[in-house]
């Protein structure tokens, strides 16, 4: 539920603030560029229309009036833009997340059916026959845990610091 919701905040955010809803998504580049083009266009728009500022607390009705279309047009596309994109970096991210898991939860269930009598408290699989070629060098397999490659050799995955489903049965 939780990343079906993030595109659609990030999209929020994006369009109360430029850049806000990549920042959200931990995009720090794409929210710098974003913001920089947003308030940057808006900027230059304004400097070449050469509209004068206008208090919007004094007089609401004249904000409309003093902004021009030509200004306005193109800071909402911009706004828009800045919005759907985050929206589709979200459903991108939600949509790895999701094929990461559903790896991890593959791997698990394999393990799992591999040992076949292990109880709760059981010892967990070695690592798979793959781990290691036929020349005895280290072959790099995938994390449950993230989807990442790992060395078969190490106890926990170096990308997302989870313990491997094998390491516990060296320790036993």
């Amino acid at each position: 539920m939780r990343n079906q919701l993030r595109p659609v905040l990030a999209a929020l955010l994006a369009l109360v603030f430029p850049g806000l809803g990549h920042l959200a998504l931990r995009r720090w580049g794409r929210a710098l560029l974003w913001h920089l083009t947003i308030v940057g266009g808006g900027v230059a728009l304004f400097a070449l229309y050469d509209v004068e500022p206008v208090d919007p607390l004094a007089d609401p009705a004249a904000l409309t009036a003093a902004v021009p279309t030509d200004v306005t047009l193109p800071i909402v596309l911009l706004s828009a833009l800045s919005a759907l994109d985050a929206y589709l970096v979200g459903r991108a991210e939600a949509a790895e997340r999701d094929r990461a898991e559903a790896a991890a939860e593959a791997m698990r269930r394999r393990a799992a059916s591999a040992d076949g009598d292990e109880g709760p408290g059981g010892v967990q699989s070695p690592p798979p026959a793959a781990a290691t070629g036929e020349d005895g060098e280290t072959v790099e397999v995938a994390c449950p845990n993230c989807g990442k490659e790992v060395d078969a050799d190490l106890d926990f995955c170096h990308w997302c610091t989870e313990p491997l489903p094998w390491a516990e049965s060296d320790a036993r």
